[in-house]
Order: structure tokens, then C-alpha cells, then sequence
């Protein structure tokens, strides 16, 4: 599919290429066709004058030319009088005369530029009636613009020659472009059909459960409530882990959306990191971890409560997941002069640079083997992160392969004059929040 995606990319490129430098080409070549056309005009207008003024001889003075193409080109005249007798003139190509001769006897304006073509050499004419001692002249200038036009077929020709080279060397580079640019997506598509296969397998299996433990109920209609609490226990624990999931994937789609509220009110965030440490203390021991804390008391923050006790305990959760057994945990949260800062240390596994720069991605997990069997979805982390960076803050890493890794909350310090809290309607005063 991407090979496809790739290959329409580079022809739509490609194709914009060929339409821009076709244009490209014809406007330049249309400019230049039209300066040469321009400043040959200008040119035969000045030889006019230096002939007028020099009274029609054959050998005018030099004349300052705008363009020293038409200097070099040269020019030829015929000075015609009321009779349509030659006065005098310059000419090289005698069939000049004739084909002079014609168009006087044609021309009824003053002056003007015409085209004409003798002996298959096409020719820029000059014409110009004027009157000088009760006489009435015709002035006709000639000058070959073969030279021009080759000059505006080479430039044409080169242009196409570069082109086309272009073209040959920038269709693979855009092949490559458009992989790269590609390569994103494509690592976001394959996530998500990891994520689908994983999340179809994870609920599978408690529906599974849920199914299983409805059919031995069904069993046993006759018997009491009391004495099927274990499958009614296991119902309840698939179900808690289907709606995880299903809350996660919904919090997911709102970030998404831009539709995730949350709402900033003043909250005692020491008291909520100690409690974090009370509740997952449990799940800790179970894992034979000694989970510590090092709180700084006090500490206020206006933000959202919830949100913030979501993701310190996702950032516990996943360190305990990756500390072996015998290790160690520790909750921190300290207050700088700028920010707030709530860290969870470990002794676990550790992070390399290329699995840090990975590991806030969606979708993504460190090891798979071990997701799969503490309940995983590759999700905690990016949510954790989508709500600290909500709060205006980010989330910094620490991390030494084998030996350990710190997940720092910064969190900006606002200012804060005066706030009631609701649960016991105490006034909290705190100045100097920068």
C-alpha cells in the first residue's frame, strides 16, 4: 500500500515539475523573445535619427546602441523620396530594394515596425515618413532577426536540456522524499494494527472470562449468591480491565479531537503524590519492591486533581512493572523557583537513547512480553504526557540501561493570590508563585 501511496507522490511531483518548468520555459522565453524585440526597436529608432540627421548618407556615424547584439547584427537602409526613387542607401542584399519598394507602396502610416522575409532571411523593417526642406522622404531600416531567433532556440533548447536532467535526477529524490515523509505514517499505521491485534486479544480474553463465568452461574440458578462470589469476583475483574482499555482509548480519542477539558483548581499536590504512594504500596509488595516517598509538604498547584493523579500513577505503575523483584521505587515531588517538580525513581530496567526518544510514542512498548503479562496497552505513557503537557509542563527522562530510570514532571509554578479549597473551606494564601 505504501509502495503505491510512494509511487503517486513521486508521479504528482514529478508531473508538477514538468507543468512548472513547461511554463517556466515558455515565460522566459517569451521575455526574451520580447527584450530582443524591444531593444531592436529602440536600436533601428536610433539609427533613424543618426541617418535623418546625417542627411540620409550611406555611411552614418556609429551609433550608441542599447544592445550590442544588434550592433554586431548591423542594419541596412533606403532613403525613398515623394517619387519613390531612391535617395540613398545601404544595402548588402540587392532583393531588399524590391521587397522595399513594395511595402512603401503599401504603407500609408507615418512609422511603424514590420516583418518581412527576402532570400529566406527574415528581416525587422523600420519604416519612417518625415519631411525635411519641403521634401517628403521615406526612411526604411532593415536588420536580419535570424540571430534572435536562434538565440531564443538556444536558450529554449538548453533550458529543456536542464529540464530534463532535473527531472531524471529529482524523480529518485523524490521517491526517497516521499518515503521519508511517508515513514512517519507508516510507523503510526503499523502501531495501530499492533494496537488492534493486542487490544482484540486483551478484551478476547475477559470476555472470554465473563462468558465462561455467566454459563457456571446459569449452572447454578439454584444456588445462592454468597456461594458464587468467585464468579461473580472474576466477572467484576475482567469487566474493571475491559473499561481501563476502553477509558483509554476514549481519552486517547478526545486528545485527538482536542476535546479533553481539563479543569485547573487549587489542590494540595503533596497530599495527592502521598496518597498515590498509599495506594499502590499493595501492588508494589506484591512484587516483593520497596516503594518509598520523599514529599516535600505543602505543595499547592492549581491544575486538574484527577488528570495529575492519573498520570503520577501511571509513572509509578510503570516504574514497579519494570523494577525487578528486590528493587527499589521513590515518589518525589520537590518546588523550585520555576517549577514543580514530581519525580519516580527506579531501579529497574532502564531506557537506551533510542528507546527513550520512542517511549512517549502511542502505541509503543519497551517489551512486549512483559506488557503482556502485567496488562499493557502501550498507552500510559502518552497519556501521562498529554495531560502534563496540558498543564503547560513536560515530562524529562533519566535513564542508564540496567540500572535504573527517573520520570521527572516539571510542572510551571503559577501565580496564585488567594483560593478556597472545598473540602475543608480553608483560605490558602501563596505569594511568589512564578
Amino acid at each position: 500500500m505504501f509502495k503505491e501511496i510512494k509511487r503517486k507522490i513521486t508521479l504528482f511531483n514529478t508531473l508538477i515539475l514538468v507543468v512548472f518548468m513547461f511554463v517556466f520555459i515558455l515565460l522566459l522565453g517569451f521575455l526574451v523573445k520580447w527584450s530582443l524585440n524591444l531593444t531592436g526597436e529602440i536600436y533601428l529608432t536610433n539609427v533613424g535619427k543618426e541617418i535623418i540627421e546625417n542627411n540620409g548618407e550611406s555611411d552614418p556615424p556609429q551609433v550608441n546602441s542599447v544592445d550590442s547584439v544588434h550592433d554586431k547584427v548591423g542594419y541596412q537602409f533606403i532613403l525613398w523620396d515623394s517619387s519613390h526613387t531612391v535617395k540613398s542607401m545601404k544595402v548588402n542584399d540587392r532583393n531588399l530594394i524590391m521587397s522595399g519598394y513594395e511595402l512603401v507602396i503599401q504603407e500609408n502610416q507615418a512609422s511603424q515596425f514590420n516583418t518581412m522575409v527576402s532570400d529566406d532571411v527574415e528581416y525587422r523593417v523600420y519604416t519612417l515618413s518625415y519631411s525635411k526642406d519641403s521634401n517628403d522622404y521615406v526612411l526604411q531600416i532593415f536588420q536580419q532577426i535570424t540571430t534572435e531567433k536562434s538565440m531564443v532556440a538556444y536558450i529554449i533548447f538548453f533550458l529543456l536540456l536542464i529540464g530534463v536532467g532535473s527531472i531524471v535526477v529529482l524523480i529518485p529524490l523524490s521517491y526517497f522524499l516521499a518515503g521519508k515523509s511517508l515513514q512517519p505514517i507508516k510507523e503510526t499505521f503499523e502501531d495501530q494494527k499492533k494496537f488492534i491485534a493486542n487490544a482484540s486479544h486483551e478484551l478476547r480474553t475477559p470476555l472470554t472470562v465473563i462468558q465462561t463465568n455467566v454459563e457456571v452461574l446459569k449452572l447454578k440458578e439454584d444456588e445462592q449468591i454468597k456461594d458464587n462470589m468467585k464468579w461473580l469476583n472474576n466477572i467484576g475483574s475482567e469487566s474493571e480491565t475491559m473499561a481501563k482499555l476502553i477509558s483509554d482509548l476514549l481519552l486517547l480519542a478526545q486528545a485527538e479531537n482536542q476535546s479533553l477539558s481539563v479543569e485547573k483548581e487549587l489542590f494540595d499536590l503533596s497530599s495527592l503524590c502521598h496518597q498515590m504512594v498509599v495506594l499502590m504500596t499493595e501492588l508494589a509488595n506484591e512484587k516483593e519492591i520497596e516503594l518509598g516517598e520523599n514529599i516535600t509538604p505543602d505543595i499547592h498547584y492549581r491544575g486538574d486533581e484527577e488528570r495529575l493523579k492519573q498520570a503520577v500513577r501511571i509513572l509509578v505503575d510503570n516504574a514497579i512493572k519494570y523494577t525487578p523483584i528486590g528493587g527499589k521505587v521513590q515518589l518525589c515531588i520537590t518546588q523550585g523557583k520555576r517549577n514543580i517538580v514530581i519525580a519516580v525513581k527506579d531501579t529497574g530496567v532502564g531506557l537506551t537513547e533510542e528507546e527513550k526518544a520512542k517511549v512517549f510514542s502511542r502505541f509503543y512498548r519497551v517489551d512486549d512480553a512483559r506488557n503482556r503479562e502485567t496488562g499493557g496497552y502501550g498507552l500510559g505513557l502518552n497519556i501521562a504526557d498529554y495531560i502534563v503537557k496540558k498543564h503547560g509542563g513536560k515530562i524529562k527522562i533519566e535513564s542508564v540501561p540496567n540500572e535504573g530510570s527517573t520520570f521527572s514532571i516539571l510542572l510551571p509554578r503559577t501565580n496564585i493570590k488567594q483560593d478556597t479549597k472545598k473540602n475543608n473551606h480553608n483560605n490558602y494564601r501563596i505569594d511568589s508563585f512564578l
